[in-house]
């Protein structure tokens, strides 16, 4: 079974909004890799973030698990067999939404 990570977020600062990559978020958590981001880490990157530009800031970590799944016809498929969408809204340095899902959070959509 393969795991996919989708890990990034976005500053909405008022000069404009600006991405936030995985490089960012590995080297401030201290990790190496997306596995080992914990979502406190997450929640602390974007309060950090959210306190040093003064704004709004969304991080988010989606974990796609693929594998067989079942068809109707009797074959299989390798599709996506298991998600966990974590997402953080901090504003000025305060938590405002930890949220996780089973699915890909549409709140993410309104910032990308």
């Amino acid at each position: 079974m393969e795991v996919e990570y989708n890990i990034a977020g976005r500053i909405l600062a008022k000069d404009g909004t600006r991405a936030i990559s995985l490089t960012e978020i590995l080297a401030s958590a201290g990790v190496s890799t997306a596995a080992d981001l914990t979502e406190d880490m997450l929640v602390a990157y974007c309060k950090s973030a959210s306190a040093q530009y003064a704004c709004k800031v969304y991080v988010w970590k989606d974990r796609e698990e693929y594998g067989n799944a079942n068809v109707f016809n009797g074959g299989s498929d390798y599709e996506v067999v298991n998600e966990i969408c974590f997402l953080s809204i901090c504003d000025c340095g305060k938590e405002m939404v930890r949220e996780t899902t089973n699915h890909w959070n549409e709140k993410i959509d309104a910032v990308i």
